[in-house]
């Protein structure tokens, strides 16, 4: 999962999302892993992390998104929760209306 992008993810960001999705990182990766519901899930979950990930430079090197790849990453990763059956990309979609008596 941590070669999806050259972003520096967190390890423990990629261990809770591997957690999720019952993967074990220590697995060696298979073809049949790569093509599966658990992995592809996890890669969606990066995805949309690396969507609002801040801008970093580290040791050097700079890491930043545009607007555009961000919003790539984002309809990459819905893409890969509709293909796979899993709603938890639109857990991330913020809700505005009224509510209560008082403005």
């Amino acid at each position: 999962m941590k070669g999806l992008n050259s972003y520096p993810v967190p390890l423990r960001t990629l261990v809770e999302t591997a957690e999720k999705r019952g993967l074990n990182l220590d697995t060696e990766t298979t073809a049949e892993i790569l093509k599966g519901k658990a992995y592809n899930l996890a890669a969606a979950d990066v995805f949309l992390w690396l969507s609002f990930a801040p801008d970093v430079s580290q040791g050097g090197q700079s890491y930043s998104f545009t607007d555009e790849q961000r919003t790539q990453l984002r309809n990459h990763a819905k893409a890969l929760y509709k293909d796979f059956d899993d709603d938890s990309g639109s857990a991330n979609k913020p809700i505005y209306g009224y509510k209560g008596s008082r403005l």
